[in-house]
């Protein structure tokens, strides 16, 4: 059983990873990096709301944290590591930028545009998807306002991932 001490720190962690979310192309987003193992992931934010296969692919694994609006996916077929993050999470930022909540404009034009300069863009009924493949970033928008984020570990080649060092 934890005792008080490890459980507020452990509190504080996640508070902090979870106020200090700042997009890392190729790495991650704040102290979450691609590579982590699960315990990693949850001695940063505690144990999850939920964890579950992944219904379109069976060799991903999802920890739902909701109040913290972040879902992570595991790849199992390269050692359970981190390979995907989604969130919603207001404090997300890049280079101090809010993301969630502003103007796809915006975010794309002046936020991103040092590192992306074309974006492919589907639209879906609900939402249209503005994605990056050299990065594999995706901003989510609806009525031109950013939803959702999703970060994924780029590919090194057609075989590989590129995980950081």
């Amino acid at each position: 059983m934890e005792n008080t001490t490890q459980r507020n720190h452990t509190q504080t962690r996640w508070q902090q990873a979870l106020t200090q979310m700042e997009i890392k192309p190729e790495i991650g987003i704040g102290e979450l990096k691609f590579g982590m193992k699960k315990a990693e992931v949850k001695k940063i934010l505690g144990n999850p709301d939920s964890e579950k296969t992944d219904k379109e692919d069976e060799n991903r694994i999802q920890l739902v944290y909701n109040k913290h609006r972040i879902r992570l996916t595991f790849y199992t077929d390269e050692n359970n590591r981190l390979g995907y993050i989604l969130t919603s999470n207001p404090n997300l930022s890049y280079n101090g930028n809010s993301i969630i909540n502003e103007n796809i404009d915006f975010i794309k034009n002046e936020v991103f545009k040092k590192i992306i300069n074309n974006w492919e863009i589907d639209d879906y009924p609900s939402f249209t998807a503005h994605f990056n493949e050299k990065y594999w970033l995706n901003l989510d928008t609806e009525f031109e306002t950013v939803t959702s984020f999703e970060l994924g570990v780029p590919f090194e080649n057609d075989d590989e991932y590129k995980w950081p060092k």
